[in-house]
Formats: structure tokens, sequence, C-alpha cells
């Protein structure tokens, strides 16, 4: 019996001193990460040419950012850090009256993380930033207002709820929506997707997300399951999920329409766009963006993405102005995606110097019948 007990305290000091081991290495792992931290975007050819620092404060204060979910994501107001200013209203740039003042046109521009700039190295790199120095430029009598309502991971679904339970009461002119990618990789079967009871994952799902969210089991998985680093650069680290793309893309079309009908019962104008991904354009990717491109099982989200784009063209018979923009970088050379879909502050004022030549002629011509 004493042998029986002594074997069982011995498998039990054994489990605890195994315990206390994974728990020190993966506090050694996670205090390695804190001071050599690698963001996603920090090995990118992007920015090769940045110093250490300054990558990492852009890492920070992209991570620090705090976004409520409820009932809608946005953005917590009054944020502010060294790249990144939330301002009084929760959208990413200066503060604003919250009643539109005389003289002013006020654009905004939703989207998703493209539109509010991850990794952008301020405010006014972003490409509604950009998109305000071009105005800016103009010299307008009318103080032309670029508002940052970019908010990462969202989706046709929540950008909606946000316009119409927020930004409507802000007296939009103008609304430019950027974004497509984001649908494409959102399940969402119904128009009643934001208040479906979503299906749980079973027990061993749960086990397995919660390991996997363990540095120390990310480091093992690197060095166990792959023999060399090109393996690793070159494993899929998402794929697709096989949705009814088509059925996907018609609730979209008929979301936006409905937004559409909205604008012109409100008397502001839309531009619905379809964004560009790394391998949308005519131009050849750098070795890194072809990497990112396999990674992300590209060629199947831009082949979804295409759908996306017949239904904007369909949405053209509800909404005035649509645009295609998954060739807006035809032609571009050198490194501008930093993964498959976000682009650097170069990419961000491409976008932004197109979206002022789709915007300058409905900007002005309503500019010029106020005045």
């Amino acid at each position: 019996m004493s042998v029986q007990v002594s074997y069982k305290k011995q498998i039990m000091f054994g489990i605890i001193c195994l315990v206390i081991f994974l728990i020190v290495l993966e506090a050694i792992i996670i205090t390695y990460d804190y001071f050599t931290k690698q963001c996603k975007f920090m090995s990118s050819d992007v920015f090769e040419n940045f110093d250490q620092a300054e990558k990492l404060q852009i890492c920070r204060d992209s991570e620090a950012l705090v976004i409520t979910k409820y009932p809608f994501p946005e953005m917590k107001p009054n944020q502010d850090f060294s790249t990144i200013h939330i301002n009084n209203a929760g959208f990413r740039g200066p503060d604003f009256l919250p009643i539109k003042p005389e003289n002013t046109y006020r654009i905004f521009v939703i989207g998703g993380s493209t539109t509010f700039g991850s990794a952008s190295t301020s405010d006014i790199t972003t490409i509604p930033g950009y998109l305000q120095q071009k105005f800016d430029n103009e010299n307008s009598e009318v103080n032309i207002e670029i508002i940052n309502a970019g908010i990462s991971a969202a989706f046709s679904f929540t950008e909606i709820q946000l316009l119409k339970n927020k930004i409507l009461g802000y007296e939009p002119d103008l609304i430019i929506v950027y974004d497509g990618a984001n649908d494409v990789v959102s399940n969402y079967p119904t128009n009643d997707y934001l208040y479906e009871e979503k299906e749980e994952n079973s027990f061993f799902e749960e086990i397995a997300n919660f390991v996997s969210n363990y540095r120390t089991i990310q480091v093992f998985q690197k060095f166990l399951l792959y023999s060399n680093e090109q393996e690793w650069n070159e494993r899929l680290i998402y794929e697709l999920k096989e949705y009814d793309i088509d059925k996907k893309a018609q609730i979209w079309e008929n979301n936006w329409s409905e937004i559409c009908q909205i604008s012109k019962e409100k008397a502001f104008d839309m531009l619905i766009t379809i964004q560009p991904m790394a391998g949308t354009s005519d131009r050849k990717l750098t070795d890194f963006e072809r990497m990112k491109f396999i990674q992300h099982d590209n060629q199947k989200i831009i082949n979804y993405l295409g759908v996306y784009a017949s239904a904007l063209e369909k949405l053209n018979r509800s909404c005035d102005n649509v645009a295609d923009l998954r060739n807006v970088f035809d032609g571009i050379e050198g490194p501008l995606f930093y993964d498959h879909v976000h682009v650097s502050d170069r990419g961000n004022k491409i976008v932004a110097e197109k979206l002022f030549e789709l915007t300058k002629p409905i900007v002005f011509s309503k500019i010029d019948t106020s005045l």
C-alpha cells in the first residue's frame, strides 16, 4: 500500500513539475516576445528600411487599441498613442464637431483594417488621411472633412450597423465603402447573421483552440512539424471555408442596395468599392508577397472576390456610384503588401488618389450647387 502511495506521489510530483516547467517556459517565451516583438508586418520588405524601434511602436500601438463589440463593433473614444489617435467620437483621426458646421462637406470612409490603416505610420498616412490631404490641396471655399470609420475585421453587416446606428447621426454628405476581403472570409448565411445563435464548438475544439494560443505550443509546432524555413514560410496558415459564395454575394448586394436607397431618402451620396488584394493587380509580387499569397489561400479568396465584383456591377442599378479597385495597383513595382491584403503607406496613397479621382466630381458638383 505504501509503495502504491509512493508511486501516486511520484506521478503527481512529476505532473506538478511538468506544469511548472511549462508555465515558466511560457513566461520566458512571452517575455522574449515582448522585448523582441514581431507583429505580422514587421518582417515584410515594406518595412525593411524602418528601424526596429519605429516598427515596435506601430506594433504596440495597434495591439493596445480597444474595440467594443456590442451592440456593434466600434472604437472606444479618446485613445491616444504615438502613431494612432482615436477621437472623441470613436473614429481614427482628429476630433470633429458632432453637429456639422455650416459650410462643411462631410465624408465618411468605412471598411475594415485596410481602411483603418493597420500598420500605417500615422493617422495621415491611412487611406482617409491621404484623401483628406488631396481635398485640402484643392483650396475649396467649403471645409471638406474626411472621417476614418474603418474598424478592424469589419465587413458589410457590421459596417451597416455602424452606419445606421452611428454615422447617420453625424450628417454625412458622402459615404465611401472600401472593403470586400472580410466579406469573402466571413460566414453570414442569412440576413439575420448578427442576431443568430452561433453554433458552439465541441469540447475538443475548445481545448484545441485554447492550447493553440500558447506560445510554447506554437514554437514546438514550428520546429517539430516543419523541416526547414521554406516549408514554414509556405505553410497554409488560413484555409478559406467552402461557402455558398453566390448566396453570400447576393446578400451583400441586397444589403448595400438597401443603404443606397436610404442614401437617396436622406440626401447623401454613396460610393461602394471592391478593394485590391495581393494577386488581383497586374504586377509582379515580391517574394514576401508571394509567400503571403500562398499562406492565406489567396487564389481562392481572389476567385470568390470576383463573384462580389460581379455583384457590384449589378449593384450599379440601385447605387449611383460603384467602383472595382482590384486592379488599382496595375504596373506598380516594388513592395506594397505586408500580408495578403494590407498595404503600406505607399499603397494607401495610391488607393487614396484613385478614390479622390472618383469622388472629386461628386463632391464639387454638390458644393457648386450649394454655393
